[in-house]
């Protein structure tokens, strides 16, 4: 246990940024950014970075958790149970339960999903200026989630109500059906891409409400037999991480939600075989209740001969044989 102390001095510092994967309804985590607040011994207080955590989260006591620490030159990762949450400071105690381990290269599972995706080609092929768009584009998202602040100048104020349109816009993208994972995905479209294209991708995560702005390279394009599709397969070249982790998130709920929707087989049960010793006993039991009952018989015979009463076949016979001299007569 000195040990593992020793390990959360030195990795969960003051003001260290970390990450914690909120569980969310219907399977699946969401990935909340937070900083260190206090250590004590084994117990974290985590100040989350947002007031609000989505509706589908659900949080409580009891619950293990993981907490990240992606920032250091090898990810990280340590569970801890949550031991209390503070919804007023947006606090969170945890208690570390194991060992801080090396976070592993996660497998990306794929899904078929249906949802919001819009993908454009940008005007440069160059991959430093399909950079810098793309980091425009997370800029403008993170000023049109700002709260106007008092005296703003109506110039800020009109170009984050521009913005906020044009993310809006995004978002009521038409729904399209799409092979996706955490490190790629695979759509059916109308326009022929080259291989080792740059395109930009917009992905609307409805479970989360949050668009994921991405730069993909086309990796494969393959002819539909429609003759009027492609099928295109694209890989993230550019993605923040977090948004790479609601991608996952999602896709975990939605494998979740499929499993639940289907009807377990149930085989029939193999008719239980009696085993040669039960067979033999219940043969012997049957021949043991014959003899009883034919003992059982013969004795009560024997105590109504003695008693001079009449064996019934003896007596019908009899009442019989009296009744035909009568008719005789």
């Amino acid at each position: 246990m000195a040990e593992e102390l020793e390990q959360y001095a030195r990795y969960f510092r003051e003001g260290t940024r970390v990450r914690v994967g909120i569980p969310l309804e219907g399977g699946g985590w969401f990935p909340e950014w937070g900083s260190v607040a206090v250590l004590d011994d084994d117990l974290l207080l985590v100040d989350l970075s947002r007031d609000q955590l989505p509706e589908e989260a659900r949080l409580e006591t009891g619950q293990t958790l993981n907490v990240g620490l992606p920032e250091q030159e090898q990810s990280l990762t340590c569970r801890a149970v949550l031991v209390q949450v503070d919804s007023v400071e947006h606090r969170l105690a945890l208690r570390l339960i194991e060992e801080v381990y090396p976070f592993e290269p996660r497998e990306y599972y794929r899904q078929d999903v249906y949802l919001p995706l819009d993908y454009r080609l940008p005007l440069s092929q160059i991959e430093a200026d399909v950079r810098l768009r793309w980091l425009q584009r997370r800029r403008e998202m993170e000023f049109a989630a700002q709260t106007p602040e008092p005296g703003e100048p109506e110039e800020l104020e009109d170009s984050r109500e521009e913005i906020r349109a044009r993310l809006e816009k995004r978002k009521d993208t038409p729904p399209v059906a799409a092979n996706i994972s955490g490190g790629g995905l695979r759509i059916n479209i109308n326009q022929k891409l080259i291989v080792g294209q740059l395109i930009e991708l917009s992905i609307y995560i409805p479970n989360v409400q949050h668009l994921v702005e991405i730069v993909g390279e086309v990796v494969e394009v393959r002819d539909l037999p429609d003759q009027m599709r492609f099928s295109t397969a694209v890989r993230y070249r550019m993605i923040d991480e977090a948004d790479r982790d609601r991608l996952i998130g999602y896709i975990s709920a939605q494998q979740l939600l499929q499993l639940s929707q289907q009807t377990p087989r149930v085989l029939p049960s193999p008719e239980p075989r009696m085993s040669t010793f039960a067979w033999r006993l219940q043969i012997a039991l049957a021949f043991i209740l014959l003899v009883a009952f034919i003992g059982c018989q013969v004795k009560a015979i024997r105590q109504a001969k003695d008693r001079g009463e009449k064996w019934e076949v003896q007596r019908i016979f009899d009442e019989g044989f009296v009744e035909f001299l009568k008719r005789q007569r």
